[in-house]
């Protein structure tokens, strides 16, 4: 069983900041899982909402700014201290010479950014950490496309409502892996994934008592704000 950071070691760092990432590598977290949007100039950037309001001293939509003018923001959330908006690219560089995974969902349920996909996707190849990464999104066309650029590779279906349907998804479209909320989960639905072959990631798990149920249900990636370990 993995344990990831939840946009970073965020419980205790700025969520979505390279000092969340590096801290949860340095606390012992297998991996983070990151949010990636696109800029207006095409730049692959981490932050989990559309728009920079709640974890910047900024306004306005990640779309509506080139990454120059993104420098401006600290990404903060409150916190003191100047925190840039990470690139993927800076996330992907220093996992490069580390036993770290990454986690990266694809934001496209709300904005459709063109050709996202195979844009994280290439950048993913060109600095030669496919095997670190995973993809999920909650936005089936993205799950489908990023299938169809890496067959072999780990793509997630994203999901917090409409738990039928979206098995019924999983099992239509031959989908890997399901990351359902954590309180989605029982024994009976692990073990119908587990009879087909699909690994479970769940998110965001709350407490210790949570990490505990799932992880003995047979969970395979715990997702959560805090080193539950």
């Amino acid at each position: 069983m993995k344990l990831f950071a939840h946009r970073g070691y965020s419980a205790q760092y700025p969520e979505n900041t390279m000092e969340a990432f590096i801290q949860a590598y340095q606390k012992g977290f297998d991996g983070v899982e990151t949010d990636v949007h696109m800029t207006k100039d095409g730049q692959l950037v981490l932050i989990h909402d559309e728009t920079i309001d709640r974890t910047s001293d900024g306004k306005g939509y990640i779309q509506d700014y080139t990454y120059d003018e993104l420098k401006r923001f600290s990404f903060s959330h409150g916190s003191a201290g100047y925190y840039p908006l990470p690139l993927l690219k800076d996330l992907l560089t220093f996992i490069q010479d580390k036993d770290f995974l990454v986690n990266i969902e694809l934001k496209t349920d709300v904005i459709h950014y063109t050709e996202l996909e195979e844009k994280v996707h290439q950048l993913v190849c060109q600095l030669g950490v496919e095997k670190k990464i995973y993809y999920s999104s909650f936005y089936l066309p993205s799950v489908l496309k990023m299938k169809s650029l890496y067959p072999q590779g780990y793509v997630g279906y994203l999901m917090e409502e409409n738990y039928d349907k979206k098995y019924q998804e999983l099992l239509k479209y031959h989908i890997g892996a399901f990351h359902p909320r954590y309180d989605f989960l029982n024994s009976q639905r692990i073990k119908q994934l587990k009879q087909h072959n699909i690994l479970v990631a769940s998110w965001t798990i709350p407490d210790f008592k949570e990490y505990q149920r799932l992880k003995e249900l047979g969970v395979d990636i715990l997702i959560s704000n805090e080193y539950l370990r």
